[in-house]
């Protein structure tokens, strides 16, 4: 397990059995021969979003899905929707996470997995995601890593005005 300290706040963990697709924030766990794929919500995405409070899929098991087709929604500080990044066939849709959302929270990496995909044939993963390490890296370099207490408002000098501007306004 790779860790981060301080990101937005937070401890960081990455487990080094996948690969992680940044910007959407989404990880990918090969199963088996590596035709099955379950996906699910980093951590480092989690934490940026404000957390899941639902979740809606918007597809059926079994059904099939093509690259970037929106499998599923969260709502989180705004919505986020889900896409599977390569084409396939839906093999399982997580329910667990309709009724228990904290699942997000409390275990992203493993009970709160989001969907699995069955690839029409194996590839080479690599060439399509980050591996633990880069992924790591890409969220050392992040704006987030650079707010290691998590303030308000960040480290951008953008956000430090704007919330500064609000903060005057309450004051005023």
């Amino acid at each position: 397990m790779l860790i981060i300290e301080g990101f937005n706040g937070h401890q960081i963990e990455i487990p080094e059995d996948r690969y992680f697709l940044p910007g959407p924030e989404i990880w990918i766990q090969p199963q088996g021969s590596g035709k099955i794929l379950l996906h699910g919500l980093t951590r480092a995405g989690l934490i940026l979003s404000g957390g899941v409070i639902s979740l809606e899929y918007l597809v059926e098991e079994g059904q099939v899905v093509s690259s970037e087709e929106t499998v599923a929604f969260a709502v989180t500080n705004k919505l986020k929707y889900i896409e599977t990044p390569l084409p396939g066939h839906i093999l399982n849709l997580n329910l667990d996470l309709i009724d228990n959302p904290r699942l997000f929270q409390e275990d992203p990496y493993e009970r709160a997995w989001v969907f699995s995909l069955q690839l029409p044939n194996p590839i080479d993963l690599s060439l399509h995601f980050l591996n633990p390490m880069s992924y790591r890296d890409r969220l050392l370099q992040s704006e987030a890593c650079g707010n290691p207490k998590g303030l308000k408002g960040g480290t951008s000098p953008t956000c430090r005005t704007i919330y500064t501007g609000i903060r005057s306004q309450k004051e005023g």
